[in-house]
């Protein structure tokens, strides 16, 4: 599932999280709150340090759990399983109830631990496309921050001159080629940010806890910053017309409100807008706690095991974005035993932002209950399903012509079909099915952690990442994209979180 990781190196190890800043009572005040340690919450609180910013508090809902990524500490097989079977990790959680399963069900939910889902993505850093930050939706302001024109160095461009560095020099393995013809299409090598674990079939993807790890292998975070764990943020306090901190629930039981001049949302996309929707019920903006726009990428896929001399080298690759289908090819080959390797094919793309789509949740008293999720397909999705599996159809048609296997046709179910899923991939499956006959699946809608658009910027936000009825609140995170486009949303992410790190440290 995962690829082959670039060539750089770190020392294996694990890391006990025994630094300062991480225990004792919840302060009752902070100057700024970030709700959520995954790779946003993280990201913020790590870029805020940097600015020389101080008061910074980080709540996390989970426990600290070790910050290290689960290829490091796992097997592939395991972390595999980690990921597509959930049920086995005691850090899966999901929050809410989906209105329209199988979508936002099954595999779809957090990991709620420090870290969060930045210690089991694949490091995948692709920047979001040209067609895609051209809409309307996207603010000028942001776009021209992210790819440059303003005569600074853009954000994309920043990010990941580090990444790179981090990973060892390269974002990709150079032993592979930087165009590998295959199945009708060229392929690049797919950028990563990934490092190998020297002597071991072990790798790491990038996490922003890197720099909260001192030389003794402690962990605490970084100066400025101080973190709650096994700290659920219930809600935002609202009053006076802004925001004004957040109310927890301490890892003692208590509930405390904790002031802030600044609330930063890092949640998740469907946390984040759960409290948002009510933050703004709370002060009439909303007549009801309920905002739509949630959308995911829409990804399907095939597997198939064939000799391994007739594929390319064991790698990532993909082939750009076509803009008329808003959707990228992605190629994994992994060795699959002697002589034989497992083709790992997948088209991803751009879910439309959609009304109807929604996040909502039920009022107990003056705290907001579960999330409910709806999710809805526009026409414009349906045809881009139909199409991504012509573009598949006519790969697999190709690549079979080109290696040699049997000219079994493609075949897929419905869209949203629970079994066929993207737990297809899963080590038990693959195993089991014929040589040279390829299987299809699809990813239910919230499932590939993708998931974000509902508190937009130059909508519910201005380009400084407030929101504009709220004075107070902030928001980072995919949740915050205007349009999704068709690329991995992490690279995004991390750029919009150290930008909005300089904007709070300046004011």
């Amino acid at each position: 599932m995962s690829g082959n990781p670039p060539t750089g190196h770190r020392p294996v190890g694990t890391h006990q999280a025994t630094g300062p800043g991480l225990t004792g009572p919840v302060p009752r005040r902070a100057r700024i709150v970030i709700v959520g340690g995954g790779l946003a919450g993280a990201e913020l609180a790590g870029a805020l340090s940097s600015e020389g910013a101080t008061g910074v508090l980080l709540l996390e809902a989970g426990p600290v759990a070790g910050l290290t990524h689960i290829h490091t500490t796992h097997s592939p097989q395991r972390a595999t399983e980690l990921v597509f079977a959930p049920d086995s990790d005691p850090y899966f959680h999901r929050p809410w109830r989906s209105a329209t399963p199988p979508h936002y069900t099954g595999i779809s939910g957090l990991r709620r631990r420090l870290g969060g889902r930045s210690l089991y993505w694949h490091g995948v850093v692709l920047p979001l496309e040209d067609w895609a930050l051209r809409a309307p939706e996207w603010p000028a302001s942001i776009v021209t921050a992210l790819t440059g024109g303003d005569g600074t160095p853009s954000w994309y461009d920043r990010v990941t001159a580090d990444l790179t560095r981090w990973s060892g020099g390269a974002l990709w393995d150079p032993a592979l080629p930087t165009r590998t013809a295959f199945g009708g299409e060229e392929f690049r090598p797919l950028p990563r940010a990934c490092r190998r674990t020297p002597g071991a079939d072990r790798w790491e993807a990038y996490t922003a806890f890197d720099a909260w790890r001192d030389a003794d292998g402690r962990t605490g975070p970084p100066p400025g910053v101080s973190a709650r764990c096994d700290t659920e943020a219930l809600a935002v306090d609202v009053g006076g017309g802004r925001a004004r901190g957040v109310v927890v629930r301490a890892a003692d039981g208590s509930v405390t409100t904790v002031a802030a001049d600044t609330v930063v949302l890092c949640a998740g996309a469907v946390e984040s807008t759960r409290l948002a929707a009510h933050a703004l019920t709370a002060a009439d903006v909303l007549p009801e706690p309920r905002l739509g726009g949630l959308a995911d990428h829409i990804v399907q896929g095939f597997v198939v095991r064939l000799p391994a001399d007739r594929l390319p080298p064991p790698g990532s690759y993909h082939v750009p974005t076509d803009p008329v289908l808003r959707s990228y090819l992605r190629m994994d080959v992994h060795p699959d035993g002697p002589g034989r390797a497992l083709l790992d094919v997948r088209v991803t793309g751009e879910q439309l932002p959609n009304p109807d789509s929604v996040v909502e949740c039920e009022v107990s008293g003056s705290r907001p209950g579960p999330a409910k999720v709806s999710t809805e397909l526009l026409p414009e999705d349906r045809k881009l399903i139909a199409a991504q599996r012509d573009l598949l159809r006519d790969f697999w048609a190709t690549a079979a012509a080109e290696t040699g296997a049997p000219k079994t046709p493609l075949e897929f179910t419905d869209f949203g079909d629970a079994d066929r899923d993207n737990t297809r991939v899963l080590p038990d499956r693959t195993r089991a099915q014929s040589a040279s006959r390829p299987e299809s699946w699809t990813s239910l809608l919230g499932t590939e952690d993708h998931e974000g658009g509902s508190l937009p910027l130059g909508r519910l936000l201005d380009d400084r990442h407030a929101f504009t009825a709220l004075p107070g609140l902030y928001a980072a995170g995919p949740a915050v994209f205007p349009r999704l486009g068709a690329a991995n949303p992490s690279l995004t992410a991390i750029a919009l979180s150290r930008r909005l790190a300089g904007l709070l440290a300046a004011a």
